[in-house]
């Protein structure tokens, strides 16, 4: 982890030097920073541009080259998603099991740069199956999270 370093003057001529980490930016940075091969799924600290705070997401590295960020997972229909607005925009769940990551974190993280979306789904056979697009884009609370970007269908997706 590399840091940035902050010179102070409090009081008195006192003089110290603050470090505040550098986060990654999302999974992929996180995957990245690990070498890839080394990074396991699981959850990580990052801080998209304009993020006041680092917070925790979960990170699939084990799926089309690792580094994504995980939006959404529901497995077992454990968590009730019916849920009001501010929910929503903060997110819910527990990260290693059934959760909303929320609106607020996901405009952070898709406005900073292009990114693209993958989701996974299982039949009721329970065969995988995932479609993917070359962008994927929503804005913010003001504008009520709508989807600003939607870019092309990837042809290797399943169907």
């Amino acid at each position: 982890m590399s840091y940035k370093f902050f010179f102070c003057i409090p009081s008195d001529s006192s003089y110290f030097f603050y470090q505040e980490p550098e986060y990654p930016r999302d999974c992929k940075e996180v995957y990245d920073q690990c070498e890839g091969s080394s990074s396991e799924s699981g959850i990580y600290l990052i801080k998209p541009d304009g993020a006041n705070e680092p917070f925790q997401v979960y990170c699939n590295n084990s799926i089309d080259g690792g580094g994504w960020t995980v939006l959404q997972r529901r497995v077992d229909g454990s968590l009730e998603f019916y849920r009001d607005w501010e929910e929503y925009r903060d997110g819910f769940g527990f990260l290693k099991r059934e959760f909303w990551l929320g609106n607020d974190k996901i405009s952070l993280l898709t406005n900073q740069k292009d990114y693209m979306l993958r989701i996974d789904l299982n039949n009721v056979n329970g065969d995988p199956y995932f479609a993917k697009y070359d962008l994927f884009r929503i804005s913010d609370e003001e504008t009520k999270y709508r989807l600003v970007g939607l870019g092309e269908y990837d042809s290797s997706s399943t169907t």
